[in-house]
């Protein structure tokens, strides 16, 4: 589907330990400073208590980062490609600092994708398509206001618990100032769940497919 333009793309991958040996946040640190990333050092409340993180910046794009902790990194990327050179990268340092205990390490990997995407119709139109009129028309009556319209919708699949794989998918119309500039784009919202980091970085390889699926999938 070569008519599909993705105009922005956002993710958030996240490998977490559950389970195994604390990662060795200051190895993982000085090896990322050493290639010339940008070192902040931040401490945030936990459940546990508090948890100092480093914030590792891109020197060549600042927004895209690595954040490691004790408890494993995120990487926080504004690009799928320089997202996914990123997050080799921490994969890289990780398993070298783990070394043969990885096997016994038990994570999360969490995947949050924002992506944009001009589809060429009217988003609202397509969305409200999910909702039966007759549902529409009950819950218009329930609130007592005929200006209630369909905005979003959320669909998932697989199964949300491990260590099967879960993805949730929210579509939400773009609505900008102007009309010209509201039709056709809509924000395509995926969370991706699993356990397994192979998974994990398959699932964001192939992250344009998926979209494209989507999409024709609603159009």
């Amino acid at each position: 589907m070569s008519d599909i333009e993705i105009e922005k793309f956002h993710m958030i991958y996240k490998n977490l330990i559950r389970l195994g040996k604390d990662l060795d946040a200051d190895s993982f640190r000085a090896s990322l400073v050493s290639q010339g990333f940008i070192q902040e050092e931040r401490v945030v409340p936990t459940p546990t208590g508090p948890l100092k993180e480093y914030v590792l910046r891109e020197p060549r794009n600042l927004r895209d980062l690595i954040v490691v902790s004790s408890k494993g990194f995120v990487v926080d990327a504004w690009d799928l490609e320089r997202g996914l050179d990123l997050l080799m990268l921490a994969y890289d340092e990780y398993e070298k600092i783990l070394g043969d205990l990885i096997r016994h390490t038990v994570v999360n990997i969490l995947g949050d994708y924002i992506v944009t995407v001009f589809i060429g119709k009217d988003p609202e139109n397509v969305i409200s398509k999910f909702i039966d009129n007759n549902a529409l028309t009950k819950f218009r009556k329930a609130m007592n206001r005929d200006d209630v319209n369909v905005f979003s919708v959320g669909l998932s699949y697989g199964i949300p618990k491990p260590p099967h794989e879960w993805v949730i998918i929210n579509l939400t119309p773009i609505i900008a100032p102007t009309e010209i500039n509201k039709r056709g784009r809509i924000q395509i919202s995926i969370r991706y769940q699993g356990v397994d980091s192979e998974k994990g970085i398959l699932f964001l390889r192939n992250i344009k497919k998926i979209i494209e699926k989507v999409v024709k999938g609603i159009l």
